[in-house]
């Protein structure tokens, strides 16, 4: 007789893999401890398999990071490209001339995507 651990289980299908987990959770008088050592999983691994839906959650981030602008991105090019400035100095050029606050990384990261677009 095979045995197939969770994780393989879970690759097969992530809905059974969690009804196993239940069955062993309620056979062992919802103890989650006891569950985990059994199945060898972890006890976070077990909470969510007996207290979240069968379902799998979706992987995508609550937040996405914030594309900037093309029309700052232009001016920031611009500006570094007239001034000579670099990072630290043409934020707060930025801010001085234009009233935009973006920070150094946005600076940064606006310049090398810029670079690679052209």
């Amino acid at each position: 007789m095979n045995i197939i651990s969770y994780h393989e289980l879970r690759k097969i299908s992530p809905q059974k893999a969690r009804e196993v987990v239940r069955k062993v959770f309620e056979a062992n008088n919802r103890n989650v401890s006891k569950t985990a050592k059994i199945l060898g999983i972890a006890r976070a691994t077990v909470r969510r398999a007996v207290y979240d839906c069968l379902e799998d959650k979706s992987r995508r981030p609550k937040n996405s990071p914030k594309k900037l602008k093309s029309e700052f991105e232009d001016i920031i090019v611009e500006e570094a490209k007239r001034t000579g400035f670099r990072y630290r100095r043409l934020s707060t050029y930025l801010q001085k001339k234009y009233g935009l606050v973006i920070s150094e990384n946005t600076i940064k990261s606006a310049k090398y995507h810029r670079r690679q677009n052209i």
